[in-house]
């Protein structure tokens, strides 16, 4: 009986180093799902805080959020981990700069080890905007198609460029067989 009460007093110590061990170190980000950043994306654009939005036929899908010398944009696909990006003078940039998103959305968008600021601009004024978009209901469809839907509803997006993000919605996070997203 003595030697089971020192394995078990051995194991809780151990339990409680590798615990203390493991709060101590950095976990790495979760990456932001595909269908997270879909989500997001339909959100953002129906909230304003997307000013464009590419068509999910383009090689990379952005969120473009400022218009002007100074551009801001969020961009992912199925290859690239979700990302904001900061240029300057963007035709001919004189400063650029760009800082992973991990986390998840909606409210909880993480840019673990981000700088204050690339190339002026602060990365958490847009983390907070990012995390500031709210999800609109699913409604009558999923929580990804839902905004794409009332874009078109609303005349924010053409019926076609949706249908490109309505398609990736349906094609899910994985290469097929894929489920929907949620």
């Amino acid at each position: 009986m003595q030697r089971m009460k020192l394995t078990t007093a051995a194991r809780r110590s151990l339990l409680g180093i590798t615990i203390s061990a493991l709060a101590a170190a950095p976990l790495p980000a979760l990456a932001v799902t595909n269908c997270e950043g879909f989500t997001l994306y339909g959100n953002a654009m129906n909230q304003g805080l997307c000013k464009s939005l590419s068509p999910a036929t383009q090689n990379l899908w952005v969120c473009g959020m400022t218009t002007g010398s100074t551009d801001v944009h969020v961009t992912f696909n199925r290859g690239t981990p979700i990302h904001l990006t900061v240029r300057i003078n963007p035709g001919n940039p004189t400063c650029q700069g760009n800082t992973p998103i991990g986390g998840a959305f909606p409210g909880a968008l993480t840019m673990p080890g981000a700088p204050a600021m690339i190339c002026g601009v602060s990365t958490q004024n847009w983390l907070a905007r990012l995390n500031a978009v709210a999800q609109m209901p699913a409604g009558g469809a999923t929580l990804c198609r839902a905004p794409f839907l009332a874009m078109i509803g609303n005349g924010k997006m053409s019926p076609g460029d949706a249908n490109t993000y309505l398609l990736e919605c349906n094609a899910g996070n994985n290469p097929p067989p894929a489920n929907a997203c949620p």
